[in-house]
């Protein structure tokens, strides 16, 4: 995964094809389910986290927990729905700081977008070697106050 992120970093107009259709990116559309996004993240990374759906009495019907060493965070979803966006934040927010899920800024023009997960010291050496500004500018970061689907 790694070669892959570096090549595109050296190269991102003569690797940009190739890293579209084989790099190491989890594809998340505007219309999935909360679910299957958290089930990516997890499968990528099966020794750091588990997930539970559960019912909700809430208008959304549903609820998400990250489970980590028996202990369970649920995703913070407004009353009314659950959205691609909060669940990404919540996700990022779960798995740091060993973790970082990043949004491939090229991918954002569409209804699907591509995010590259690598562990937070391989962004930070990619990050030393390539300049934060450059890696930010094809991966950004996501944190807090990150909108990726407007949610």
């Amino acid at each position: 995964m790694k070669t892959a992120v570096e090549r595109y970093l050296r190269d991102p107009e003569g690797e940009a094809d190739g890293f579209w259709q084989n790099g190491p990116l989890l594809w998340v559309d505007w219309r999935d389910y909360d679910e299957w996004i958290v089930q990516g993240v997890c499968e990528q990374l099966p020794a750091c986290f588990t997930y539970e759906v559960r019912d909700s009495v809430l208008p959304r019907g549903q609820d998400i927990l990250l489970v980590r060493d028996g202990t369970a965070a649920a995703i913070p979803y407004a009353p009314e729905r659950m959205d691609r966006d909060t669940t990404l934040r919540a996700v990022q927010a779960f798995i740091a700081p060993d973790y970082q899920l990043r949004c491939f800024v090229p991918s954002m023009e569409n209804d699907t977008l591509g995010f590259c997960l690598l562990p937070a010291a391989d962004w930070g050496r990619l990050e030393a070697e390539f300049g934060a500004r450059a890696v930010a500018q094809q991966f950004r970061p996501i944190g807090p106050g990150s909108r990726m689907f407007g949610g």
